[in-house]
């Protein structure tokens, strides 16, 4: 099942604020930090939802090369244009109307150790790593066709799955013990397109007939994990936040039949996967040579679970 992602990076570095609370910090890229109350800001929202670990996983990835980007602009000349700067204006105010006004808004970031001012900064920051990003990908040559082979059979993974939703009316044992089940009658030689038609919860199998063929960080990572750990035609059970998962690991080989039909119909994704692969390795390069350093805090955000989300930021709606 393909995981959702997070808004766009521009929308998700606005939720990003710089604090200079007594809150610890989690990130850091050359001389900017953020701290546990910075991401927040954002992961508020999440509280309740059942994928807090996996939004906050998301969320510090995206700050951290959002950050990189930005380090980087000196050194490749970047600057950003009036209208450029016009935007983050604009998108301040935004956030600023909907939580009830500046003045509502000033008094939120106060009282968890930040600032308007730290939200402006991170907003511009946003702004460089598109631009960074763009004088980046101007020197990266596009895919051959025997690299995009080359990683399509390296790094892809083929797999069919039951999925057994828990967000309807059944019960979380319920879910296990009917996955289970199918398990072991799928171990048993049952057919296992016949189990998912008339079992599986998931509209994405219907579109899927062959299976589903995906990379690292295209499906929730429990499915992954899941899939990765299984020999080819074997079975298991897994949880995720969608419930439980009945999952086949299928063959993927030169020698599958389907396989240059697979390959064609993949063809763009992998070849957009080998130039940003292209792109994180060019842009490691750029800060060992400019001696950006960057450290992730694990033991800080292990420490961050979701009992310690502040409330969200009010809203106009709230406020009335």
């Amino acid at each position: 099942m393909k995981k959702i992602g997070l808004a766009a990076v521009l929308t998700t570095a606005a939720l990003l604020l710089s604090s200079c609370g007594s809150a610890e910090v989690a990130l850091q890229v050359g001389d900017k930090k953020v701290t546990t109350a910075d991401l927040s800001i954002f992961l508020a929202s999440e509280a309740g939802s059942g994928q807090f670990e996996e939004s906050k996983d998301q969320f510090v990835e995206q700050v951290e090369d959002m950050l990189k980007y930005e380090a980087l602009a000196p050194a490749l000349g970047v600057e950003i244009s009036d209208e450029d700067m016009q935007q983050v204006v604009q998108m301040k105010a935004s956030y600023a109307q909907q939580a009830g006004g500046l003045k509502a808004y000033k008094e939120y970031l106060e009282s968890i150790g930040s600032s308007i001012d730290a939200l402006e900064d991170i907003l511009t920051a946003s702004v460089y790593q598109s631009e960074v990003y763009s004088k980046i990908s101007e020197d990266i040559e596009e895919p051959t066709d025997d690299e995009i082979k080359t990683y399509f059979k390296d790094n892809y993974y083929r797999a069919k799955h039951i999925l057994i939703s828990t967000e309807g009316d059944i019960s979380e044992d319920e879910a296990q013990t009917k996955a289970n089940d199918l398990l072991a009658q799928a171990e048993g030689g049952a057919d296992f397109d016949t189990l998912i038609a008339e079992n599986s919860e998931d509209p994405g199998s219907e579109s899927n007939p062959d299976g589903y063929i995906f990379t690292d960080g295209d499906m929730v990572p429990e499915f992954e994990e899941c899939v990765k750990s299984l020999g080819e035609g074997e079975f298991n059970v897994c949880k995720s936040t969608y419930g439980y998962h009945v999952i086949q690991r299928l063959p993927f080989s030169e020698n599958e039949e389907k396989f240059n039909e697979w390959l064609e119909d993949n063809k763009t994704s992998v070849s957009s996967a080998i130039k940003q692969k292209k792109i994180e390795e060019k842009v490691d390069s750029l800060l060992a040579e400019n001696n950006i350093t960057v450290t992730v805090n694990e033991d800080v955000l292990e420490a961050y679970t979701e009992d310690k989300l502040p409330d969200p930021a009010p809203t106009a709606d709230t406020m009335n």
